[in-house]
């Protein structure tokens, strides 16, 4: 905070100018602040170096930082409060009843399960890596895959086989994520499946589907940015009805 004990009445006119209007102290020359302020331009010189800068240049250059900070700021404040409220939205929800009868079916299959096979690609991949650490440690044995060309072992060719595929991705539409389940599903596999909505083709192949159901972001075109909050609350919701069986 500068003090103003040393200003002249005209030089707190400029300065109160200069902090109210940021933008036009940015684009106008000194010339054209003093025809806008009604004062000389050598009445801004004497205002600005009492504010502890040497020239009109370095006073301009050190407000233009100040403006991207507080952009910067701005931005971060907006994503963050975005995602808080993304999130709130959520777990708003009534949870446990929204997901009761997916999770009644899931217990009755992991209760008898050999083996639980994560698949997903990209960020799906990475959290699919999660979730068979989290069963891994609830003692399930429990192995991912994010390579969709990866030759997997082939299931037991019966009724009675007990092992279960757990398909990530956002979209459900993701051909690799699809084919691949639709193998599995030919091998015998249980495939539940996670994504943003039950509609989609993913889901329908799924014997059991959570659906999460929020706002799809994507960015540059093909980046698919919505949030997997929601992912991590089912997988560790999973991983614990385990402990309860």
């Amino acid at each position: 905070m500068i003090d103003l004990k040393g200003f002249t009445p005209t030089e707190i006119l400029i300065y109160n100018y200069l902090i109210a209007h940021p933008d036009e102290a940015l684009s106008l020359s000194i010339r054209q602040l003093g025809s806008v302020i009604h004062v000389s331009s050598a009445s801004i010189i004497r205002c600005i170096k009492k504010m502890g800068y040497d020239s009109f240049y370095e006073f301009k250059y050190n407000l233009k930082q100040q403006q991207m900070n507080l952009q910067t700021k701005k931005l971060g404040a907006d994503y963050d409060t975005k995602i808080i409220n993304i999130a709130s939205t959520f777990f708003r929800r009534p949870l446990l009843q929204q997901y009761s009868h997916e999770l009644v079916s899931f217990k009755k299959l992991i209760s008898s399960a050999d083996s639980v096979l994560f698949f997903g690609i990209g960020t799906s991949g990475i959290l699919a890596q999660y979730g068979a650490r989290q069963f891994s440690n609830f003692g399930i044995n429990s192995i991912y895959n994010v390579d969709p060309f990866y030759p997997l072992p082939q299931g037991k060719h019966n009724s009675n086989t007990n092992q279960i595929a757990i398909m990530l991705s956002v979209s459900g539409e993701t051909p690799e994520i699809v084919d691949r389940a639709v193998s599995l599903k030919a091998d015998n596999f249980h495939i539940i499946s996670i994504t943003n909505n039950n509609y989609s083709t993913l889901a329908k192949v799924s014997e059991i589907n959570f659906s999460y159901n929020v706002k799809p972001e994507v960015i540059k075109e093909t980046l698919n940015i919505t949030t997997q909050i929601p992912v991590i609350f089912i997988l560790e919701s999973l991983a614990r009805n385990i402990e309860q069986n």
